[in-house]
């Protein structure tokens, strides 16, 4: 779930339109315009989740079992993952959600941009270490974990965004799966595309004058020369005749699938030939560009 921690002011002043699951914990005292307000979500839809300790004036669509932690966290830990089951159960008939993971320990969330979606994973397997971890109080060293992502769409794309490559991902239905495996305390971000990176293009003049100003010109396309639709990450290196690095190295985001960029030429600048060198950190494409600097009047 995409969850989102909100106050009783933000409420009044936003309603509730963009949410579908309300979680009312230790809510015992409402008052009346913020009761109003998630009755009348209930009205529309919205699904309620309360505790023993909810306001009477609120009749919650499932209840959570009150939970006091024991202070033996292996066994509290074991106790919160068994309720969390049994909320997902008892929310399955009701509630679909867009991006899950079969690992109940690999925590999901979703950003999105235009037709594409970026999954973020976070790994939250542990066990007792040797620090506090010897009182049974905190399960502080990380332990590596795997599992099946799934979001729903009946079509799609995957790259793994830190290793910049494509990943192998399978379609049922309207599910796309595919594979994590994330070692302790680690996490990482999926970029999941309507359309496969299949080209990465740069256009640039072929030749300029110190003291001039370029347009270069950077395209992630399909085989077809369509942008993908899609914020792309990308590395950008751009050298002098010398192999120097230049002003406008750097990382960037090319959102829709293009990046437009000035380069200043400073009249200092060394003449010859200047390389634009292009990583694309999705598929893990690389493409190079080159321009004549010229002295100036030559």
């Amino acid at each position: 779930m995409q969850p989102e921690v909100i106050f009783e002011e933000t409420l009044l002043k936003r309603g509730l339109d963009g949410f579908k699951v309300l979680v009312l914990v230790d809510c015992d005292v409402l008052t009346t315009s913020v009761a109003a307000r998630i009755v009348e979500f209930q009205k529309r839809g919205g699904i309620v989740i309360g505790d023993p300790n909810l306001a009477p004036a609120i009749k919650p669509d499932i209840v959570l079992p009150r939970f006091t932690r024991t202070k033996k966290t292996a066994e509290d830990k074991a106790a919160i993952l068994t309720n969390a089951a049994k909320l997902r159960s008892a929310l399955d008939a009701r509630y679909q959600r867009f991006a899950e993971c079969s690992n109940p320990e690999i925590v999901t969330r979703v950003r999105a941009s235009g037709a594409s979606d970026y999954v973020f994973v976070v790994n939250d397997h542990r066990e007792f270490g040797t620090y506090v971890g010897q009182h049974g109080l905190v399960m502080e060293n990380g332990l590596p974990s795997d599992g099946q992502l799934t979001i729903r769409r009946n079509a799609g794309h995957v790259y793994d965004l830190l290793t910049s490559r494509k990943v192998g991902s399978t379609i049922r239905g309207d599910a796309l799966s595919w594979p994590v495996q994330l070692g302790p305390c680690e996490g990482g971000v999926f970029l999941v595309t309507p359309r496969p990176i299949e080209q990465l293009n740069i256009a640039a003049p072929e030749s300029t004058q110190r003291g001039e100003t370029i347009d270069v010109d950077i395209t992630i396309a399909e085989s077809s020369g369509t942008p993908v639709p899609a914020v792309i990450p990308l590395r950008v290196d751009i050298t002098d005749p010398a192999g120097r690095p230049a002003e406008g190295s750097g990382f960037y985001g090319a959102t829709n699938g293009t990046l437009k960029l000035k380069l200043d030429i400073a009249d200092n600048d060394t003449p010859g030939i200047w390389q634009i060198r292009v990583r694309e950190l999705a598929s893990g494409l690389i493409a190079s560009g080159y321009v004549r600097v010229k002295d100036g009047g030559k």
